[in-house]
């Protein structure tokens, strides 16, 4: 049985509030969570109207991730989104206004694996901006790596949110 439209739009609400590390008005916020619950209504109708034919498919190839989709497509902007790793660290170090990370290691470092190199950057973090984690967040259709910079004080509130929403998500490990 699905949820209640207003204990679905109260969490989303949240859930966007905590992915933008609380940068959205109320009104933005809103706006996003009448996306999702009118696409939950009609998901190929509402994708067509805010964002065209291409990602109406979406509702096609992945009606579970519809939601995850719109929250994505309107914080574009908070996440960092590659095909490589070390592409997907310069937008790490790029949302920060002063990076004080490192750059990347490219003929310094030990990674065997995708989680050798999360761990890498969440040492980092802890040690520059300790305030932040990363999280996997969606689907990206056309990339590898699709995260968000996340407070690390709600990680797992946010997580248990995506969970009770049903939207993909997990900690960058």
């Amino acid at each position: 049985m699905a949820e209640p439209a207003s204990g679905y739009e109260s969490k989303l609400g949240r859930l966007i509030g905590l992915l933008s590390c609380g940068d959205l008005d109320e009104h933005e916020t809103q706006r996003i969570v009448q996306a999702c619950v009118a696409a939950r209504r009609d998901p190929a109708k509402t994708l067509r109207e805010l964002y065209g034919a291409d990602a109406a498919k979406v509702a096609q190839y992945d009606p579970e991730g519809v939601a995850a989709f719109i929250v994505f497509v309107e914080l574009e902007d908070y996440f960092a989104v590659a095909d490589t790793v070390d592409e997907l660290y310069e937008q790490v170090i790029d949302a920060f206004e002063q990076p004080a990370l490192p750059d990347y290691p490219y003929d310094d470092n030990d990674f065997q694996s995708v989680p050798d190199f999360y761990r890498w950057v969440d040492e980092q973090l802890l040690r520059h901006h300790e305030k932040y984690c990363l999280i996997e967040f969606g689907e990206s259709y056309a990339n590898d790596f699709q995260v968000i910079l996340v407070h690390r004080a709600t990680v797992d509130q946010t997580l248990d949110l995506c969970r009770e929403l049903g939207l993909h998500a997990a900690r960058c490990l």
